[in-house]
């Protein structure tokens, strides 16, 4: 991948003369919070629905009647983390008022992306019920066609979702939508309708696992959700944590996304995705701890088949022209649950729109991510005639198409792109913060960096750029070891400030053969700490090494 264009936020140099709050004042700037929307920044204020103009009325009543009179509920949610915790959050508020409420997790396989009227009536007639209540959350937004099928059931409809509306206009009971929410922020929200205990920390984790920005009420939700999480998580959370090896008062956005929701949505990228509610509604500590390990045992499977996906993706990729402007990738051996992950890695590599697609005998299934140049969803919908099924974001999107169509997609839509990036440059850039000294990289800096936590999408965690660090050793670390371990000073500094600085590299030991010690080098990183023999230190963590 070429050395990336950096963008500087700041022109200001951070050296030893910054405090840790003019650090913190520099960064606010950087984010353009400024004035009076510090205050509510950094001591982000309990959530509310008015605050995004979310009407909740009609939900609400729809509800309470269908609990007065004892009518059967389904809520039909999704397999990935946002709709398991939205479902969650629901199915938990309603059965508090005795609801005859049922939740259901949709199969990947079997019954694919978004509401599917068959299975709707497969449930039913699994259950032997004739429900009177449908609440989809995490989908429902564009399943006009499907709920129409069931116009006979004298059916009511509630849709609870965040996606993209499409066409034809929806037409149901009642819609509580947002797209500056995740589904389990919407849930939580109406929840709350009904309980006052709704659990705010599955809202902050379908929230994170869903890639939201970390901006206003979504940061609110998250900040008092991770708080809600490191005192008292429910049992089944609780035990993925322990499995994890985290600690729960120091839990992060990081780890609820890159920690925690791989773990919730490998379960359904491989098997029953239902093992992951039933670990999130556990009240039985031992239950708990059989679906965590499980739920752990299918991560540790998934990041396998991932790896060798990808491998065979890249093999793929280079047999193709490099001249396009997107990465299309066909096979029968992808595994339709890890097709959206093995995009994401092409676009970060390549920075370009990925599609992927498990290919199969009759309906293949696809996957997209995007650039922010790009509006995937909206180039897809233009060719909405060739998909059995299609929907998602801008930056993300899923589809299903009959095999026989995948070919004439291949053709229109790398020539609609070509096109359209026809002078796209594939070198990203990447923005910091600002040039920082090693000697500004001091526990009060990064302990002051806290406060702009949680950190994630709309509120990265600050980057700085190192320039002239002489590496005074270096060596291979990690039980698999690919991670590189550096200790770096800075020449130019005062002696009494020339401190050797620990910095970790992740996934980075390949780069070993091209450093030197004694070497000097431009670096990238966030400033971290690290505890070793009871023993606090700082420490970068290494973004990009500047070859």
């Amino acid at each position: 991948m070429p050395v990336p264009k950096i963008k500087f936020k700041s022109d200001a140099v951070v050296d030893s003369s910054f405090s840790p709050q003019n650090l913190v004042n520099l960064l606010l700037e950087n984010r353009g919070i400024l004035g009076q929307d510090k205050q509510a920044f950094l001591a982000p204020p309990s959530p509310t629905s008015e605050s995004i103009g979310l009407k909740l009325q009609k939900a609400d009543r729809l509800i309470r009647q269908a609990i007065k009179g004892n009518l059967p509920i389904l809520i039909y949610g999704d397999y990935d983390v946002d709709g398991i915790t939205a479902t969650a959050l629901l199915w938990q508020a309603l059965t508090k008022l005795r609801a005859n409420v049922y939740p259901f997790i949709p199969d990947r396989q079997t019954d694919g992306y978004g509401f599917k009227a068959d299975s709707f009536l497969r449930v039913q007639r699994q259950k032997n019920l004739i429900f009177r209540l449908l609440i989809t959350v995490d989908n429902g937004i564009v399943a006009q066609p499907e709920f129409n099928r069931l116009k006979s059931q004298k059916l009511q409809i509630l849709v609870v979702d965040h996606h993209l509306p499409g066409h034809p206009k929806l037409k149901v009971n009642a819609k509580v939508h947002s797209t500056k929410l995740a589904a389990s922020g919407l849930a939580w929200f109406l929840a709350n309708r009904f309980t006052k205990t709704a659990d705010q920390g599955l809202a902050a984790l379908g929230t994170v696992a869903d890639s939201m920005p970390l901006t206003g009420v979504n940061r609110n939700l998250v900040f008092h959700g991770l708080n809600s999480l490191r005192v008292n998580p429910n049992p089944g959370l609780k035990k993925l944590i322990e499995t994890c090896g985290l600690k729960p008062d120091s839990l992060s956005a990081y780890d609820l996304g890159f920690v925690l929701g791989p773990r919730i949505n490998a379960v359904g990228r491989l098997s029953n995705p239902t093992d992951a509610l039933r670990l999130i509604c556990c009240q039985n500590p031992r239950q708990a701890s059989q679906f965590a390990a499980t739920l752990n045992s299918f991560n540790q499977d998934r990041q396998q088949l991932q790896s060798d996906m990808l491998d065979l993706a890249k093999v793929i990729q280079k047999q193709q022209s490099d001249q396009n402007k997107l990465v299309f990738v066909s096979h029968s051996k992808f595994h339709p649950g890890v097709i959206g992950l093995i995009a994401s890695r092409l676009t970060d590599e390549y920075y370009l729109p990925s599609v992927i697609i498990s290919e199969a005998e009759n309906i293949a299934k696809g996957s997209c991510r995007s650039i922010p140049e790009i509006n995937i969803i909206e180039v897809l919908r233009e060719y909405s005639d060739l998909f059995v099924d299609l929907g998602g974001h801008a930056a993300a999107a899923g589809f299903s198409i009959e095999s026989k169509n995948i070919p004439i997609l291949k053709k229109k839509l790398t020539s609609h792109l070509n096109l359209m990036l026809q002078s796209h440059d594939q070198t990203p850039s990447i923005e910091v913060d600002s040039l920082m000294k090693l000697s500004a990289v001091t526990l009060k800096n990064i302990y002051a960096l806290q406060s702009l936590e949680p950190f994630g999408l709309g509120n990265p965690k600050p980057l700085f750029l190192f320039k002239n660090l002489k590496i005074i050793s270096k060596r291979i670390i990690g039980s698999s070891f690919d991670h590189l371990k550096l200790k770096l000073d800075d020449p130019l500094t005062p002696s009494v400030e020339n401190i050797g600085t620990d910095a970790i590299a992740f996934r980075m030991a390949e780069l070993t053969e091209k450093l030197v010690v004694g070497q000097s080098v431009d670096l990238i990183a966030q400033i971290s700490s690290n505890t070793w023999n009871g023993t606090t230190f700082p420490q970068l963590v290494v973004s990009k090494i500047l070859l």
